[in-house]
């Protein structure tokens, strides 16, 4: 209603009211909690209370209801806590006081709270921290008006705040929580800046992160990290918003990043934000941290499997910098673990990482950050006269500048320009003796160099909407010779590929009621290369309902599109990969994937406990394999034994996490089945494919005996199911072919006449490690003494390579796992200083 409306019809009412209620008493103050009562009783009670004259119509106050409280209140303060949050204001004319519907006039009574939340001590980002609006502190009953967390960059904002007196509180786990009062104007925005202070605990060395329970070990992320039945290579890794092809090194024997380096660490196995996209496995996002703005620090450690430098420091007032370098060295653990048929085993590692931040004026910075990473094996194998020789090397680099700018209280964007590179060279040195007119070398080299655009943006558009939108423009160049005798099916060769790849995506954050919010996405992408082009058009959906504090529910649905494939058909890829990548074509479809989860989450006594269950669903089509009879087939390229078929897996995961405390830990069960169709194998009935995962414990748990020793476990247990399916109902065959090619002692791809196709996978994984971790003070530096135990499996090299000829006089190989129990254990000593 218009003010002058309003006023006519006050007038109206004060002439029926009671002498008593016009007289005004200046400096009057009063205490009161109320919890859900109307509004127009409250009102009632404060013309009571203050003998002040309060005017209103009763269709504006008309089924509202109020929680609140004040301590010692005048009326003015008792009125601001009272309509707080609603859609009505008050104004005093006179002796009157007057409430009204907000008009046109009043619209832009608001005001934006935004800021960064960082440690203390670091100056680091804090990520997922939960920003809380709440009544002034002076109020018993202190009602949250709006909530939000932070960003990947610590970022936060909450658009259109009501004018009047607040607490903002700041938690994050780790930290002790910090408030501070605010007071909003109309249409001035405030920035606030937290600098969270470290709890006074002994933070757990392992850690599970991630609602969806991936494993992160006790040196960082573990190439063990899987999006359930679904390949390791299949996932996504990103490192500053640059992508890493292949970062495993040793499949875990020495971590994934070095820890050291890490700020947050985000992943996600379903349920996907548009902004990823392209992989129908899971995402590992990692971010750097920027280095020390305080002091020139550092780490120096050294071990029985790897040794590591790290600095970091400020370079100006307004720029820092962090360089780390590490050196692995497993192949020490070779002696410790004699295998047959191998007369050496030499591995090697190595991985620079650096950054450099310059702050600018304002809320603007940018960085720029480095990742070179090499590895290498070398072994010998014997058999039947054959001596084999084999160099295996390979690595990434990534370098990526972006920019971060805070360009309004509401708006965030940051952009990145990335370029990065995969490869990997492959020798086989052979003497065959009795065949000596053969060729003794075989050559294998491959690599993938991107360059990437990319810009992201983040509106916080009202206290119901957060939009979030972004480009990624990508240009692939692939160029790779690989012979048969390396990938163990047929040659393959892309000279010079050139691949553009563009994709768009929006997503809006939609608190739909209090309690209940929606992500709603969709992204497009575009493909085009010398084989073919493809676009597509991914929709992405998650709802999350809070039930209360304690108790959430949440479901997703996800589409996604993958126009580059990777290519490996033996387990021992996994850890010696000649894992390459090649693109979409007319005759390698594009893989499509839909998957749903359905969850709900618990916790307990502040959060220091989270039960949580969920189930999900997933199907793709045109899934890519290769045919496994191949081996002994003249085939002039990879591409003619592609298969195209379907691939469906369901499973259910629980999971009890400790998160604070003196013990800390996880306890996740998951059960999985996954199976695929392909119309060549098995007459086209479903079958188990190489990396189902039938049942799954993991248990990871930290104990702080006291502020000097921790002790830590970790354990992994996992089952399979194969199949095993006759010669003949897989295609092409080779004429006379009777199965026992590879055979030896009922082992291998082949047995008995039978194929197994989950021959040449990895067992059951058996993983246990054991920490003892003593931190103390040498000449006044920081120092920690680590004690791991770790099983050989995984850890060390767990493949016997055996050679063999064929009837056709072909060279060929085969890598079967040795017999690996879950003990002995081999310990790896470990000293660190930090200065």
């Amino acid at each position: 209603m218009k003010t002058a409306a309003t006023l006519f019809f006050s007038i109206v009412l004060i002439v029926v009211l009671p002498k008593e209620g016009t007289a005004q008493r200046t400096g009057e103050r009063s205490s009161f909690e109320w919890n859900n009562i109307p509004l127009h009783v409250s009102l009632d009670s404060l013309m009571k209370r203050y003998t002040e004259s309060i005017v209103y119509l009763d269709k504006d106050v008309e089924g509202k209801n109020v929680s609140v409280s004040c301590a010692n209140c005048s009326c003015d303060e008792a009125l601001d806590s009272l309509l707080n949050g609603t859609s009505l204001i008050w104004i005093r004319r006179g002796n009157q006081i007057i409430v009204m519907k907000q008009d046109k006039a009043q619209i832009h009574r608001y005001s934006t709270v935004s800021g960064v939340v960082t440690d203390s001590l670091t100056g680091e980002w804090i990520a997922g921290a939960s920003v809380l609006l709440q009544d002034s502190a002076g109020q018993v009953y202190k009602t949250v008006r709006r909530w939000c967390p932070t960003n990947s960059f610590g970022f936060f904002s909450l658009p259109r705040i009501p004018i009047g007196r607040y607490t903002l509180v700041v938690r994050a786990i780790g930290y002790e929580t910090m408030a501070q009062d605010i007071e909003t104007e109309a249409e001035k925005s405030i920035q606030c800046a937290f600098g969270m202070i470290q709890k006074n605990i002994v933070v757990r060395e392992v850690t599970i992160e991630g609602q969806r329970a991936a494993l992160i070990s006790t040196n960082g992320i573990s190439h063990s990290t899987y999006h359930r039945s679904v390949p390791t290579d299949q996932n996504q890794y990103m490192l500053d918003g640059g992508r890493i092809y292949n970062p495993a090194h040793f499949g875990g024997i020495v971590s994934t990043f070095n820890p050291e380096v890490l700020n947050d660490v985000q992943v996600a196995l379903g349920g996907l934000p548009p902004l990823y996209g392209g992989r129908v496995g899971g995402i590992v996002d990692l971010s750097m941290r920027d280095g020390s703005r305080r002091q020139l620090s550092g780490s120096c450690g050294l071990g029985t499997l790897g040794s590591n430098l790290s600095f970091e420091g400020p370079i100006t007032g307004t720029s820092t910098f962090l360089v780390s370098g590490r050196s692995g060295y497993p192949d020490a653990a070779m002696q410790v673990f004699p295998r047959e048929g191998m007369k050496s085993s030499l591995m090697g590692s190595s991985e620079l990482i650096t950054k450099i931040t310059q702050r600018l004026s304002g809320s603007d910075q940018i960085s720029l950050s480095g990742y070179l990473a090499k590895d290498t094996y070398n072994n010998e194998a014997e058999g039947e006269g054959i001596k084999l020789k084999n160099a295996f090397s390979w690595g990434n680099c990534m370098f990526d500048f972006r920019w971060i700018g805070i360009v309004t209280p509401s708006l965030f964007l940051h952009a990145s320009a990335v370029y990065s590179r995969y490869n990997f060279d492959i020798q086989h040195n052979i003497n065959l003796n009795s065949l000596g007119s053969a060729d003794p070398r075989l050559y294998s080299n491959y690599a993938i160099e991107d360059f990437n655009i990319n810009a992201h943006a983040e509106n916080y558009y009202d206290e119901d909407h957060t939009i979030r939108a972004g480009f990624e423009f990508t240009h692939h160049m692939i160029d790779g010779s690989i012979s048969k005798f390396s990938s163990q099916t047929a040659p393959f060769s892309l000279q010079n590929l050139s691949v553009w790849e563009a994709a768009v995506y929006l997503q809006d954050r939609w608190k739909i009621l209090p309690g209940i919010a929606a992500d709603l996405g969709v992204r497009a992408t575009s493909f085009t290369s010398e084989k073919g082009s493809f676009s597509a058009i991914d929709p992405r959906f998650s709802l999350l309902v809070s039930f209360d504090e304690q108790t959430r529910f949440y479901s997703s649905f996800s589409a996604i599109n993958q126009f580059i494939h990777p290519y490996r058909q033996s387990g021992v890829f996994l850890i010696y990969p000649t894992i390459f990548w090649y693109p979409s074509t007319d005759t390698a479809r594009p893989s499509t994937s839909l998957h749903v989860t359905l969850g709900m989450e618990r916790s307990f006594k502040d959060d220091e406990y989270i039960l949580s269950a969920e189930t999900y669903y997933r199907i793709t089509n045109d899934l890519h394999e290769f045919g496994l009879d191949s081996i002994s087939a003249k085939v002039a390229d990879l591409e003619q034994i592609l298969l195209s078929g379907k691939g469906r897996m369901y499973g259910f995961t629980c999971s009890l996490r400790k998160r604070t405390g003196v013990l800390t830990g996880i306890l996740t069960y998951n059960y999985s089945w996954s199976g695929e169709t392909f119309a060549e194998i098995n007459r086209g009935s479903e079958f188990n494919p190489p990396f189902d995962r039938r049942h799954e414990l993991q248990g990871a748990v930290s104990y702080a005996a006291s502020e000097d020793w921790v002790l830590s476990a970790l354990c992994v247990v996992q089952s399979r199911k194969s199949s095993v399916i006759e010669p003949k109902l897989v295609k092409n065959l080779p004429a006379g072919w009777d199965g026992r090619v590879l055979t030896e002692n009922g082992t291998g791809l082949f047995q008995n006449g039978f194929v197994d196709i989950n021959g040449s996978r990895l067992l059951g994984f058996q993983r246990l490690e054991l920490d003892i971790t003593h931190r103390f003070s040498l000449l006044n530096l920081s120092c920690q003494f680590s004690l791991r135990f770790m099983n050989s499996y995984g850890l060390v090299d767990p493949f016997v390579w055996k050679l063999k000829m064929n009837e056709l006089n072909e060279l060929l190989w085969n890598a079967t796992l040795q017999n690996v129990s879950l003990f002995p254990l081999y310990p790896a000593v470990e000293i660190r200083v930090r200065f």
